[in-house]
């Protein structure tokens, strides 16, 4: 409703303004040729929908849907921190972990437009079960929400944390707060949190060679935080 509304509102103020289509961006997995998103681990409720078809019934405008990892990807490569170069890949970190890869001067989109599902490689067969089903995907281990996941854990053991006196249930910004405060247990979460995310970062720096890695997402905000341990992780491990 809220998109018909602005575009309703873009031809009555600007009747000289040509739409040639409609963009959704949206997490997946989803079939970017006919137009449905299949299913979301991290949004219940959209199992199978129709979505384009949806739109152009609401809209009569042409629409076209696509991974929000690809579109932040197409993004950065065309306007933002991957501007120019032939050969990167984008990462965003946040509730889940997604991203999308530029190689040889091209998005690479794959079958029905769902390849990069970058968060659903495995890093550790014994890890927590992901919302995608899967044991030890990258997003069940590193993500924002799975950081707070073993911050309640760590928190259980050291009742001294200053965690405790931060929003509760916690999430990832009182944990990168408590530990720019000196709180150990923070810190070490922290650090766990750097090393899963290198562990990542070299897998992709192996299968697709970028020139650059770009992060993205509500986590990349608190680079500085991690970056020695993520570099130290791609230093000891990256071919």
């Amino acid at each position: 409703e809220q998109i018909g509304l602005l575009v309703d509102k873009i031809i009555v103020t600007k009747p000289e303004c040509m739409i040639a289509g409609i963009g959704v961006s949206a997490p997946g997995p989803l079939d970017a040729v006919t137009g449905h998103i299949l299913e979301i681990a991290t949004l219940k409720g959209w199992e199978n929908t129709p979505i384009v078809e949806m739109l152009e019934a609401r809209l009569g405008q042409n629409v076209a849907i696509e991974n929000d990892g690809l579109a932040a990807a197409l993004g950065e490569w065309r306007h933002g921190a991957g501007k120019g170069l032939t050969h990167f890949v984008y990462v965003t970190v946040s509730t889940g972990i997604g991203g999308g890869v530029v190689a040889d001067g091209r998005l690479l989109r794959g079958r029905r437009g769902m390849a990069c599902h970058v968060g659903h490689m495995s890093i550790d067969p014994n890890g927590p079960r992901c919302g995608c089903g899967n044991p030890g995907c990258w997003e069940a281990i590193a993500s924002g929400t799975a950081l707070a996941r073993r911050a309640q854990v760590a928190m259980m053991g050291d009742p001294a944390s200053t965690l405790h006196s931060g929003p509760q249930p916690i999430d990832a910004g009182a944990i990168f707060a408590a530990a720019r405060h000196g709180d150990g247990t923070a810190l070490k979460l922290v650090n766990e949190e750097a090393r899963w995310l290198g562990i990542g970062l070299v897998n992709l720096l192996h299968l697709y060679s970028p020139e650059k890695i770009v992060l993205g997402g509500g986590l990349s905000q608190r680079l500085d935080l991690m970056r020695a341990g993520i570099e130290a992780e791609i230093s000891a491990h990256a071919m």
